[in-house]
């Protein structure tokens, strides 16, 4: 049977991918995305025109309880389209309602959450070091000194020992003059693991002063799957999306646990960059998509996580009685193997890239020179310090002329 001269497309709006545009006389066209190259090859290839129909729902679709469905599935069960195009996911329940083409691309599931922000620098002089190394700093303060006391070979007093500490710690010079074998032993390992590690501090430290840090962001799922669980979190996905039920049949707890919480809470978005990026921009919401849809237009203003929940096959729907499945599956296997489709994906994933790589020279091009801000934390110190200086000093002539 010949292959029909013109098909009705059902298609809808997602940047990137099929970015949909209406003329002045409501005419349905792709302007841009991968599948609008794509679909230009297809209608090379098979010879065919194409009209392109838009669900009002502008949706995937949903399954409704008599069994029918929204969306694009919906348009091409009730035979208002012959195809459908623009990432539509296989799954066993649309396969009841209309039939796949052989898949043309895989794609991972991931989620995207807000970019992380900046730590305060004033505090970047606690970063270098975790607080259990901050902890076993404060007990040497205490315990070197007891330990010098008793086993060095001649006795100084206590406060003279713990300004020796103080003094190496902060990279002095030592204050006490070995005499024997035995002290250069205990003094020379002593400073020897001091400079080590104040030196160690030193490097992180200026590290962190000109280039500053970032909190820690959620970006695995166990750790999205706690945060919905204690409250702190939401996770949204596009609505007539296929996600919701594939994590919610996972076999995995924490998959299942995000997509019962999406469903219960009707935790669904339209898919647009504009409502994703408001979402995503309140903080403490997370939305879940294909990886290339946030690479495309996300990249420097997400963070897109590194565990994915599944991988989606992308195929074209096409009606239960459609007329020519298996040259349809032919001719698109020719264009696959050819690299057609590839050459389409590659041309936006090269997009993306430069996208990445222009936000990375940008942000060591915002490397400066150490300001007083950066430094804030040492002035503070230095005017707690005098500060009690100031005050030690005033009380001890206080007590001195209360003592005549």
């Amino acid at each position: 049977m010949k292959f029909p001269s013109k098909l009705r497309v059902a298609v809808t709006n997602i940047r990137g991918v099929c970015d949909i545009a209406h003329d002045s006389q409501g005419v349905v066209t792709i302007a841009d995305g991968i599948e609008a190259e794509f679909l230009q090859i297809l209608s090379a290839f098979l010879h065919f025109e194409y009209e392109l129909v838009f669900p009002e729902d502008k949706q995937w679709g949903t399954k409704k309880p008599d069994g029918n469905w929204t969306g694009m599935i919906g348009l091409i069960q009730r035979k208002e389209a012959d195809i459908g195009m623009c990432s539509i996911v296989t799954t066993l329940e649309r396969q009841k309602a209309v039939d796949f083409s052989y898949p043309y691309d895989v794609n991972q599931i991931v989620f995207a959450t807000k970019l992380p922000g900046l730590l305060p620098k004033f505090l970047s002089y606690f970063y270098p070091f975790s607080l259990g190394v901050w902890f076993a700093m404060l007990g040497l303060v205490f315990v070197v000194p007891f330990l010098w006391r008793y086993l060095l070979t001649f006795k100084l007093p206590p406060q003279q020992l713990i300004a020796g500490v103080f003094y190496t710690i902060l990279n002095g010079a030592m204050a006490i003059t070995p005499r024997r074998l035995r002290d250069y032993a205990l003094l020379g390992t002593w400073i020897l693991g001091i400079s080590f590690l104040s030196r160690s501090y030193t490097a992180v430290l200026l590290s962190f002063l000109t280039l500053a840090l970032q909190e820690t962001v959620i970006n695995d799922a166990p750790a999205l799957s706690k945060a919905i669980s204690d409250g702190t979190y939401r996770c949204y996905t596009f609505r007539g999306a296929w996600i919701t039920d594939a994590l919610k049949a996972s076999r995995i707890d924490v998959s299942r646990l995000i997509g019962n919480a999406m469903d219960s809470n009707d935790w669904f978005i339209k898919p647009t960059v504009e409502e994703v990026g408001n979402y995503i921009a309140e903080g403490n919401t997370a939305v879940v998509a294909m990886k290339p849809f946030f690479a495309d237009h996300f990249v420097g203003r997400a963070t897109i996580s590194d565990d994915s929940f599944d991988t989606a096959q992308l195929a074209l729907a096409v009606q239960k009685e459609f007329c020519c499945k298996e040259y349809l599956n032919r001719k698109l296997s020719i264009i696959l193997a050819s690299g057609l489709y590839e050459k389409c994906n590659n041309h936006y994933n090269f997009r993306a890239r430069l996208k990445l790589r222009k936000l990375q020279v940008q942000r060591f091009d915002n490397i400066n020179p150490l300001s007083v801000q950066d430094l804030s934390g040492a002035f503070v110190l230095l005017s707690l310090g005098l500060g009690v200086s100031v005050v030690v000093f005033v009380f001890e002539i206080l007590r001195l002329k209360l003592l005549k």
